[in-house]
């Protein structure tokens, strides 16, 4: 309406200065800033208006006739680990879900896993394949690749870089794996740094061009652009609200890797914890799931557990929480027999057993 249109006008003028004669940085921010006030202006006005509960109920009886409709093919979004599935329920259309752990735990891994299982699926009642936006601020286009293809022919991905020792079923496994990811609708954001306004505009973008478009995953929370703070707390909590802001509004669940803090190696427990988040506080009170990776093998390469991945699931906003096991082989989350490997890794977990281990630590 005209009035918007006022906002906009005043606001471009506004921000003319700052972004023609500022510095380079301060131009950057301005823009950045020139986007979110935009995005918040031409919002349409019936989004913040109340809505009586006998409305909302009539759209949740829709939800729950759909969900009887279509089964395990509901409207939450699978991970393609059945297990993990059980526990969560899935991930719901406004979802932030944060994948935490320390270095060389598997977090890329387990995202990649989780992109290729949902990229794997049709939308109910469409026919068409779900699309997956990942924004790969710490690898490369080419290293999201290579790891998607190891993954979908169970190779390391040491094989990848030494071709000349492949045999015949290696470069059969190789072109299977370039097919698969082929055929998928996955699409990567190649870029060392963005901020949480860049990525929201990329994935609106995206969005609007990619109806289909079901999961957005930025690797890692680390690594976006900070705001100006006067803490680095609170630039974490701009990113972290802003991320699940953004799955609120384009109705697209959003999946963050996050570090761990050093913390975890100082004690004889080392599995993670809510309270291992590197300034957790708004992390953990803006997701709606909280995902955590540990490894034995990490500490110690002999243990009985060594073979074994924890994907446990510490926070569910709409579920319940617990621990899914995996094998972990060559770099790879492999499906395993959730019995026997809880009984090996709780055996493991003994304080006997914990008290002769743990003589190295995870790279950091």
């Amino acid at each position: 309406d005209s009035y918007q249109r006022r906002q906009v006008l005043q606001l471009l003028d506004e921000m003319r200065e700052p972004i023609s004669n500022g510095t380079l940085d301060a131009s950057g921010r301005a823009m950045d800033d020139l986007v979110k006030r935009l995005s918040a202006i031409r919002k349409p006005r019936n989004e913040v208006k109340p809505v009586r509960l006998g409305e909302i109920i009539n759209d949740y009886t829709d939800t729950l006739d759909r969900r009887l409709r279509n089964g395990e093919e509901s409207d939450t979004l699978k991970t393609g680990i059945e297990e993990l599935d059980a526990i969560t329920g899935g991930m719901n259309a406004e979802d932030l879900v944060i994948i935490a752990a320390r270095p060389g735990m598997g977090k890329t891994e387990l995202a990649l896993k989780i992109a290729e299982g949902v990229a794997s699926r049709v939308i109910p009642g469409s026919g068409v394949r779900r699309g997956v936006l990942i924004f790969s601020m710490e690898m490369s286009a080419i290293q999201v690749v290579e790891r998607g293809i190891a993954g979908a022919g169970m190779m390391s991905v040491s094989v990848l870089r030494n071709p000349s020792r492949m045999d015949d079923e290696g470069w059969a496994r190789v072109a299977s794996g370039m097919k698969l990811l082929a055929d998928l609708d996955v699409w990567v954001v190649d870029a060392s740094r963005l901020s949480v306004e860049e990525i929201r505009s990329i994935s609106e973008r995206h969005k609007q061009e990619h109806p289909n478009l079901s999961l957005i995953m930025a690797d890692y929370l680390g690594l976006i652009e900070k705001p100006k703070a006067e803490r680095n707390d609170l630039a974490i909590a701009h990113i972290s609200g802003s991320l699940k802001a953004m799955a609120k509004d384009l109705k697209t669940p959003v999946i963050s890797l996050s570090q761990l803090s050093r913390d975890v190696e100082k004690r004889p427990n080392k599995r993670p914890t809510n309270a291992d988040l590197r300034d957790s506080g708004s992390i953990e009170q803006d997701a709606d799931s909280i995902i955590m990776l540990y490894r034995e093998a990490v500490y110690d390469e002999n243990s009985s557990a060594a073979p074994f991945a924890e994907i446990i699931v510490t926070k569910n906003r709409f579920g319940s929480l617990g621990t899914v096991y995996q094998r972990f082989c060559n770099g790879h989350f492999v499906a395993c027999d959730q019995d026997e490997a809880r009984q090996i890794c709780t055996a493991s977990n003994a304080p006997a057993a914990r008290g002769r281990r743990y003589a190295q630590g995870a790279d950091v």
